[in-house]
């Protein structure tokens, strides 16, 4: 029916493809070790530029948390494992003296969404090109919203999301244009934006040519589209203990984050991987794989 595309074998992302060690004065590359500095988070390395003389340390994504880094990524875990902000608390404070705020949970969620995003949307994943999309409804201040999401067959990996108020054609397209890859088989249901949008973003000449690449499938008949259903289903366990969102800036940044949970940090059931690790992204992870996600991103 179609001919897929090669998947790869896994790539070892290092670090160093990513950053590189710079005086934050002057920018300059010629940098010596300076003795070593006692944090809250542990013993920090200092360095000192050559050029202005100045010293300084390795920013790892936890500058001036007062907080450790071991409590911030354990709190994100227990929140994406499916705990309510509240229950994050309670569950902190059992197991350390000092305890820990929901609202610092909270703002740890926006904070390391925009941080981790920024980093995983310059990887590339190697991915099949069979789409499955659909959109899922989102309660935001008591207004349907809806989270429009596709997913790689093979991989099963998020390969794109989209946040909207609408579900319209104008949604769709913004949504289909976030897209790095045009798909060889997208599977949809048979709502009328993906047709619109479909055509006008990757639309051939012919609309018989887009019916052998645009499959549009009936929900109550064709289940070919079980696989995003199934990932719906993960998103829906997320949200159904928040009832609603609060704004939708939160609601963006908490959703964004997990997509890099499910991508980056979940092992699919059905792969025995993570789909970052299926796609050929081998960031080589530690045991935190949120600690080793954060010191990468920042």
């Amino acid at each position: 029916m179609h001919d897929q595309a090669q998947i790869n074998p896994q790539r070892t992302i290092r670090t160093s493809e990513y950053k590189k060690l710079l005086c934050p004065f002057c920018k300059s590359e010629k940098i010596t070790k300076w003795c070593k500095r006692k944090t809250k988070n542990g013993i920090k390395q200092r360095y000192k530029c050559n050029k202005c003389s100045k010293c300084f340390t390795r920013e790892d994504g936890f500058f001036r948390m007062k907080k450790t880094k071991q409590l911030i990524t354990a709190s994100l875990n227990l929140y994406f494992s499916g705990m309510s902000l509240r229950k994050v608390k309670e569950h902190i404070l059992q197991f350390t003296p000092q305890g820990v705020s929901h609202m610092s949970v909270w703002r740890w969620l926006i904070k390391y969404s925009k941080m981790i995003r920024n980093f995983t949307e310059k990887l590339q994943p190697n991915v099949s090109g069979v789409f499955h999309a659909d959109e899922i409804f989102i309660n935001c201040k008591g207004e349907q919203n809806y989270f429009w999401d596709m997913v790689d067959k093979d991989t099963r990996f998020l390969v794109t999301t989209h946040y909207s108020t609408k579900r319209n054609y104008q949604s769709a397209r913004r949504f289909f244009l976030k897209t790095k890859q045009k798909p060889l088989v997208l599977f949809t249901d048979r709502l009328a934006g993906y047709n619109k949008a479909y055509r006008r973003v990757w639309g051939a000449n012919k609309r018989s040519q887009d019916k052998k690449v645009h499959i549009r499938l009936k929900a109550d008949k064709d289940k070919r589209n079980n696989i995003i259903e199934r990932i719906q289903g993960t998103i829906r366990e997320r949200v159904k203990v928040m009832r609603a969102f609060k704004a939708t800036y939160s609601a963006e940044a908490i959703l964004s984050l997990f997509v890099v949970w499910y991508n980056f940090i979940r092992v699919h059931q059905g792969i025995n991987v993570t789909p970052a690790q299926r796609a050929g992204l081998d960031l080589k992870l530690k045991q935190n794989k949120w600690l080793s996600l954060i010191e990468l991103s920042y």
